[in-house]
């Protein structure tokens, strides 16, 4: 099944769902061929939601229409998958490495919203900051939120705002709130800054909460715990109260690090 949704000249909205017909998919790069043809810059925005994949009989047929199309990429501007399911979004992000030169995101179906307003032009960044710094009442206490994945950028942006703050001797006590977590850029993994930084913490702090983080990191945590001097407690998103009571602080401000 294949619904097109009411967008601009520009843009190509779909979603997909079940089963696709060849019929349906020649009809979407009908449209995205004309409007390629119509247009200095066409955007394409789609979600994906209970897929069983699409009619094999038409594969050549549609395989050679999509290079067609691949032929003309640098007409081609914003791309964005959505899905809650985990290998299409894998699969999207091997295809966007194939396509050099285009702006291509995966995002959950929870970001659909933001999804379609950047392919739309609406929103200049793909995805909102995945890291949030937490202020708190106490000089050496520090908070942090994660909700997403953490860009190369942002990977800079914290390892910079955290070792100023142990260049002054803090923090002691730290605690991160888990929204969601999806793993950082692959070119962060350079950034010799941030992982000193978190070296550095786990030397200076002396308490560390986790609030609702994921399973296997509380797995991890509770594994690992004995070989750290520091304190590392785990507890659920409904009990940060109690987290911050630990630390003897309380949150007062928060500000995101750029995306």
């Amino acid at each position: 099944m294949l619904n097109f949704l009411s967008s601009s000249e520009n843009v190509i909205a779909a979603e997909f769902g079940g089963k696709v017909s060849r019929a349906e998919m020649d009809e979407l790069l009908d449209r995205l061929e004309a409007a390629v043809e119509a247009n200095d810059t066409t955007h394409f925005f789609c979600t994906i939601e209970d897929y069983e994949g699409f009619e094999t009989d038409g594969l050549p047929h549609i395989m050679s229409r999509g290079w067609q199309l691949i032929g003309k990429r640098e007409k081609l501007g914003r791309i964005a998958v959505v899905t809650d399911t985990t290998w299409l979004r894998w699969a999207a992000r091997l295809e966007s490495a194939l396509l050099p030169g285009i702006s291509y995101e995966t995002f959950t179906m929870d970001e659909r919203d933001r999804a379609l307003a950047w392919v739309e032009g609406k929103e200049q960044l793909p995805h909102r900051s995945a890291f949030t710094i937490i202020e708190t009442d106490s000089p050496n206490v520090l908070g942090f939120q994660l909700d997403g994945k953490l860009t190369a950028t942002q990977m800079n942006a914290v390892a910079d705002h955290f070792n100023d703050a142990l260049k002054l001797g803090q923090p002691k006590r730290l605690l991160g709130r888990f929204k969601s977590y999806r793993g950082f850029a692959a070119s962060g993994l350079a950034d010799a800054d941030f992982w000193a930084m978190k070296r550095d913490m786990i030397r200076t702090l002396d308490r560390y909460a986790l609030v609702g983080a994921p399973d296997w990191m509380e797995t991890m945590v509770q594994a690992l715990d004995p070989l750290f001097r520091v304190q590392i407690r785990c507890f659920d998103a409904d009990e940060e109260s109690d987290a911050w009571k630990w630390l003897d602080a309380q949150p007062q401000t928060e500000h995101a690090i750029a995306a």
